[in-house]
């Protein structure tokens, strides 16, 4: 179910973000967007959430495991600085040429260009809901990929799930149930037209069994640091949400403007 870990080989740089990613070419000969094991939960909630989106799917870049050397870190100022340490860290395959909504937004309304896969974008509130990310919203948290002259739809970065990347067994634990919507960009809002938008993706959700919840959680390395307690509440967080998305979308159909059902 997970692949192999990629060797990384050159250091790219640092890109904007809150988290400093870095752009990491590897020995498969292709360019990840890595982001570290660090202090906080940033690579778990990116393996978790990628995960999952590809379990129900949702279309997600292709990611792996990247192993970096003490060599690869010594030779860059900022993950030295940062006291990243070798090992595995978490990586998303760069997507060349992309557009973010506003940028793609931008040629909508001057070339009237649309996305080929439209009706990926309800289910993606879905996830969100299940796993609580809370910068769905944001413009540059959402990917259009140019293909032969159509444009598809790709869901990235879950750092910001899970209650965030600082995340505790209490923290996740206390947001078990919380019944308030995610933020969600009005792209997305607007393709929602009742819950027959919804439905695929839910039932998919909901079909996702223990064993599999459980799969993923295990799957985390265990030198990102994750005890036994915090693996034990991922667990039950993501078991309690399941069953909770259809109602948390349905009880709040003022957050999607087409909704006509």
């Amino acid at each position: 179910m997970y692949k192999k870990a990629v060797n990384g080989i050159s250091d790219l740089g640092v890109i904007k973000g809150a988290t400093g990613p870095h752009i990491v070419e590897c020995d498969d000969g292709k360019k990840y967007l890595v982001k570290f094991a660090d202090r906080t939960k940033t690579a778990v909630n990116e393996f978790v959430g990628h995960a999952l989106a590809k379990a129900v799917d949702l279309p997600v870049p292709n990611s792996s495991f990247v192993e970096l050397s003490a060599g690869l870190i010594s030779s860059s100022r900022d993950m030295t600085y940062r006291a990243i340490s070798p090992g595995l860290h978490q990586g998303s395959e760069l997507v060349p040429d992309v557009l973010d909504f506003d940028q793609f937004g931008q040629r909508k309304l001057r070339e009237g260009v649309r996305l080929s896969n439209p009706e990926v974008l309800p289910g993606t509130i879905c996830h969100d809901n299940w796993v609580l990310t809370r910068d769905r919203d944001r413009s540059d948290n959402h990917l259009v990929q140019p293909v032969d002259g159509r444009f598809r739809y790709l869901m990235v970065d879950f750092t910001h799930g899970f209650t965030g990347p600082s995340w505790s067994a209490d923290s996740i634990e206390q947001g078990s149930y919380l019944r308030l919507p995610m933020p969600t960009h009005p792209f997305a809002a607007e393709a929602v037209t009742g819950f027959a938008s919804f439905r695929p993706t839910v039932e998919r959700i909901e079909a996702i069994g223990d064993s599999e919840i459980e799969e993923v959680v295990a799957a985390i390395p265990h030198s990102w640091g994750l005890t036994e307690e915090e693996s034990l509440c991922l667990v039950n967080f993501l078991e309690v949400r399941r069953g909770l998305v259809r109602s948390v979308l349905t009880s709040n159909r003022a957050s999607f403007p087409n909704w006509r059902d």
